[in-house]
């Protein structure tokens, strides 16, 4: 028995051996399968390019495989690298066998690196294919809508076999039906969309009283009326227009589903459905935002025959682009001649230019009452609109004209998205500037009030944390902006996605080859300094004053966040140009002697405007006096300071002068400002009677302050009269001239009623 226990242990320890050699050959010949796929899949990758080069949707389907591929490939060198890497660590430890190795591990790092090498050569191939078609298509030349042999080709060949193609098309469809037997999947597609359509009234019924609802709540609860025409186009867009698409897109599906089409009208139907959401989100937008039936609720301040001809024109701009999309791609199914979808390619790019026409003509015309519109917001800074619409129609019609047919309907394409696109952005940045409130509303509207007492936090802080959030949904919603406005200027026509080959299919790398370095970092220069000036006006605008720092403050922020930002930008900007921040020391040096000598005065006013904002010993709008001149501070920058006199000059102060230099500040612990008016008056004055027309005067005044309360001093026996001092604190310095030429004018007419005269001149 113990002997043939102990076979049997030497057996099994055996079989585990095996196993365990042939699971680390498994192992190991496992990335050496996967090379091998992978390699197989480049070679079958690049064999199919050349037989797709004129397909640009096959082209499509290549990019993605090779993005697949690149990923793949580029995780197995990863795994290599961080192999060979081991294996150098093992050999420079001593290991034993480690060295024989590093040589088979470079090598398979380096045929993994002409993998992925492979691969982003396939995917460079892919699109620059995908480019020179679509330029190819963009720039192609077709018949003018002037020529006569235009219209003879479509007299004569194209209209002719509409009739044919549709009795094929009908056909078609109907031996579809018959060999599938889908008469049910036709019924049951009725049904959906029967049920579909009443859903979609109902809700339209549903939204209509809801935002009825909404109006009342709104004018009963003293709601602002632009936060209440935010809710409402939010309310409408989400309950009177998305459900429709979703409804739509359902259908799709069922569609798909039940094969109640044939499979070459599959991409039909979808781009039939997209157009339809299209249609219906633009104008659903254009709505949300001129309210053309309510002017209550409109977002922008124009009158209605104006919000009437912007959404009008919008929509049917909108209708005549998708109805020329959805007729191209019936076209294309069941081929009809090119004349006919370059003829409905003209008749949308001349519909949309006279829509575009007579739309600038009817705002031309219309009235400039928008009284009515409380929640609109001024629209004059997009005044410049006007003149890029006219050059969008006028070029569309010249390269229609010129025969460039498919370029003009790109442009006024991408025209049409990009705008309804930018009509969505705006309409978010408006409801999220209209959503959140400041201190002084939290402050009037007790469920505000009652939130701050259930949150535990003060109105500040709830402004500040509204503020804080609208401004970083602001960011989101701009940054997205600058995507989505790109988008529709990508490659393939009919792409739904905003961020597929944007900038024309050049990613960001290929858009700097493109530009140069120097075009590249100018734009990047552009770019910070734009959004500098947001940040720094958003900061002015809404964050700062819901807080309680005062202006000096306020200002000093702004401005020490203005200058990091240009400062910033600026790095950025020369390291587009191949310059190293860590360099910029090796220049201040070099230029340490400049400076010393001839950039002195510059440096130290720069140091000192620092200190100036740092410590703050002047604020903006501080009454000071610096070497004998006195005036309200209006603007610190780093260099100097602006200072308005009382006689209404600027006065510039160089920074280095507040710092080493005396300066008088009257308004630096405290805003009020005393006011001392000397009087000579007759010995024989009743010092009572004057006491209380001095006093009684400055009490009345709007600008003399309660306290300290005015007081008169006798002050010396002069050898002509009694000299007196009136003083009193003032509630605005600035207006202390003013101030003393009104209290001086009363004082005067009630001393020659009272009988007091002032002292007569000394006799010499």
């Amino acid at each position: 028995m113990t002997a043939r226990s102990l076979n049997r242990l030497l057996l099994a320890f055996a079989l585990l051996l095996g196993l365990t050699s042939w699971s680390d050959r498994a192992e190991a010949q496992q990335p050496d399968m996967r090379r091998s796929e992978l390699r197989t899949a480049i070679g079958s990758l690049e064999a199919a390019i050349p037989s797709r080069s004129n397909d640009f949707k096959g082209l499509l389907v290549l990019r993605d495989r090779a993005e697949g591929l690149i990923a793949e490939a580029r995780a197995l060198r990863s795994e290599s690298e961080a192999t060979r890497d081991e294996v150098k660590q093992q050999a420079a430890n001593g290991v034993a066998g480690a060295d024989g190795l590093v040589a088979e591990a470079e090598a398979q790092f380096r045929e993994d690196t002409r993998l992925a090498r492979d691969a982003e050569a396939a995917w460079n191939t892919i699109t620059e294919l995908r480019r020179k078609l679509f330029s190819g298509h963009l720039f192609s030349y077709s018949l003018s809508p002037l020529s006569p042999t235009f219209w003879s080709e479509l007299i004569q060949k194209g209209l002719p076999l509409i009739g044919d193609k549709m009795r094929t098309f009908a056909e078609s469809w109907r031996s579809h039906v018959d060999e599938n037997e889908a008469t049910t999947d036709v019924v049951i597609m009725v049904i959906v969309a029967a049920g579909l359509l009443a859903g979609i009234l109902i809700l339209r019924r549903i939204s209509h009283r809801l935002l009825a609802r909404w109006r009342r709540f709104a004018v009963f609860s003293g709601v602002a009326p632009r936060r209440a025409a935010a809710i409402g186009a939010l309310l409408e867009l989400a309950f009177g227009t998305i459900p429709i698409p979703l409804a739509l897109s359902l259908l799709a599906f069922v569609n798909e589903e039940l094969d109640f089409a044939p499979p070459q009208f599959d991409g039909f139907l979808k781009t039939l459905v997209l157009a339809v959401v299209g249609v219906l989100l633009g104008s659903g937008i254009l709505s949300a935002v001129m309210s053309p039936h309510d002017p209550r609720l409109r977002l922008v301040s124009v009158s209605q025959s104006a919000a009437l001809v912007v959404y009008r024109t919008g929509t049917a701009m909108i209708l005549v682009f998708a109805t020329e999309i959805v007729f191209s791609s019936f076209a294309g199914i069941v081929h009809f001649m090119v004349i006919l979808s370059e003829f409905s390619t003209v008749l949308m790019v001349l519909a949309c230019i006279t829509l575009m026409i007579l739309g600038l003509a009817g705002l031309a015309r219309a009235d400039d009452d928008a009284d009515a519109t409380p929640a609109g917001i001024a629209v004059r800074g997009f005044v410049w609109l006007t003149p890029f619409a006219w050059i969008i129609a006028g070029f569309c019609l010249l390269c229609v004209i010129a025969g460039f047919t498919s370029l003009g309907a790109f442009v006024m394409g991408r025209f049409i998205v990009t705008a309804v696109l930018a009509a969505f952005a705006w309409l978010l940045l408006i409801c999220i500037d209209a959503l959140f409130v400041s201190a002084a509303e939290v402050a009037a509207a007790p469920r505000l009030q009652r939130l701050c007492r259930t949150l535990a936090v003060s109105p500040e802080t709830l402004a500040i944390v509204s503020i804080g959030l609208s401004g970083l949904l602001r960011l989101m919603v701009l940054v997205a902006l600058a995507f989505v406005l790109v988008g529709p200027w990508h490659l393939e026509y009919g792409e739904m996605n905003p961020f597929q080959d944007a900038f024309l299919g050049f990613n960001l790398s290929e858009l700097r080859n493109l530009l140069g370095s120097a075009g590249f970092a100018c734009l990047t220069f552009f770019v910070g300094v734009a959004g500098t000036r947001i940040a720094t006006g958003w900061l002015d605008r809404q964050l700062l004053p819901q807080t309680r720092l005062d202006a000096g403050a306020r200002y000093s922020i702004i401005t020490v966040v203005g200058y990091g930002g240009l400062a910033l930008t600026l790095i950025l900007a020369l390291g587009q140009l191949g310059v190293n921040p860590q360099s910029l020391t090796v220049i201040a040096g070099a230029l340490s002697v400049g400076i010393g000598f001839g950039l002195q005065s510059i440096v130290s006013n720069f140091v000192s405007g620092l200190i100036v904002l740092a410590e703050r010993p002047i604020r903006v709008g501080d009454l000071v006096t610096v070497k004998g001149e006195e005036g309200r501070v209006k603007r610190i920058s780093v260099r100097s300071t602006l200072i308005a006199t009382g006689d209404r000059t600027d006065l510039i102060v160089p920074n280095t002068d507040l710092i080493t230099s005396i300066v008088r500040n009257k308004t630096l612990t405290d805003d009020t400002q005393r006011l001392r008016v000397p009087m000579v008056l007759d010995r024989d004055v009743d010092g009572q009677v004057l006491q209380d027309i001095v006093i009684g005067v400055a009490r009345r005044h709007p600008n003399v302050a309660a306290t300290p309360e005015p007081t008169i001093l006798l002050v010396k026996l002069g050898e002509t009269g009694l000299e007196y001092e009136a003083r009193c604190f003032l509630v605005d310095g600035g207006a202390s001239d003013a101030t003393r030429s009104e209290l001086n004018g009363v004082w005067l007419a009630l001393f020659r009623k009272a009988g007091i005269k002032l002292a007569a001149p000394a006799v010499a």
